[in-house]
């Protein structure tokens, strides 16, 4: 089980480390306002594949948790920066990868659903392995990867990949339960989720999640004919494990917090402060998780926000 958090109370923070540095404790708000730097890479799988990924680091050199992204569906890496480059900023490196059913990635004809599925999860595997061509550029940068805490994040269609990772199990094949949990993942956060699909994940699918796991929706989180209620996106979290999950709900968030990810577009000032709550509260989940040396602190409960913990 993950300790409970803690309110935020700079005077008195323990001294803590970040990278090379090391500094007193400081609220999570803080420290997701600091510099982070944003690159570019093409990484070839295996079969050949060409796998476009954006990395998003800090600026100071050091030694970082990773981050593996999925987007979310025909959604790309940039359209996230809001979300990624403070986490960044905060103490990790991000691998993004681009999947394929971007509507940025440039495919002449769009790919079959069993295609994107199967690479969206290659994809996600792929930046969890830590491949080489990252690690060198992370080098020349004096950056460098910690092998021993890492994360599985995404949105959406992608929160749903991020699961797997996690230990949820999907209906694939001849309807037997797939189990593609990887080892390396050590906390799962999950922006709107996707609820129970036919033939795809039941709602017990998230019962086999093994790591603390956090989901992040809003009341308004609905698309209809497709999610007509937002309580859709907590059965994640409804069936989590006793002692992994947490959820955390904005009054009037919708998919997007109004425009300032995914689909972007001018925000509004209440939008704007639930999300940069809900990314304060997504860093300290994951530090809190990771046991990182240099945890934020959350501030005090916000107007708007509702946090539930199994």
């Amino acid at each position: 089980m993950i300790p409970a958090p803690q309110s935020a109370n700079v005077e008195n923070g323990e001294a803590t480390s970040l990278g090379s540095a090391t500094r007193a404790a400081v609220s999570c708000a803080t420290r997701l306002a600091g510099q982070s730097q944003e690159f570019t890479l093409t990484l070839e799988t295996v079969s050949g594949r060409q796998v476009p990924v954006t990395i998003f680091a800090p600026v100071q050199s050091g030694n970082y948790p990773l981050i593996a992204f999925s987007h979310g569906a025909f959604a790309a890496p940039d359209r996230y920066r809001a979300m990624l480059a403070p986490i960044a900023a905060a103490g990790f490196v991000v691998i993004a990868p681009m999947h394929i059913d971007s509507e940025d990635f440039g495919n002449e004809a769009a790919p079959s659903q069993a295609e994107v599925w199967r690479t969206r999860n290659l994809d996600l595997a792929l930046a969890l392995a830590r491949p080489q061509a990252v690690i060198d550029e992370l080098s020349s940068r004096e950056l460098e990867l910690d092998p021993e805490r890492t994360v599985a994040l995404g949105h959406s269609y992608g929160a749903l990949i991020a699961h797997l990772a996690a230990g949820a199990q999907a209906i694939e094949g001849v309807g037997e339960a797939a189990d593609r949990r990887n080892a390396a993942v050590d906390v799962a956060v999950g922006w709107s989720p996707p609820g129970p699909r036919a033939g795809l994940i039941e709602p017990e699918g998230w019962s086999s999640l093994a790591v603390p796991t956090l989901t992040i929706t809003g009341t308004k989180d609905v698309f209809p004919g497709f999610v007509d209620d937002w309580r859709v996106h907590t059965t994640s979290y409804d069936n989590t494990p006793s002692g992994l999950g947490a959820l955390w709900v904005g009054e009037d968030v919708d998919h997007y917090f109004g425009g300032v990810f995914g689909r972007e577009k001018p925000v509004d000032a209440a939008s704007q402060r639930l999300f940069n709550r809900a990314l304060a509260t997504s860093l300290e989940f994951m530090e809190r998780g990771l046991n990182t040396a240099h945890r934020c602190m959350l501030d005090g409960p916000i107007t708007g926000e509702t946090r539930s913990s199994n």
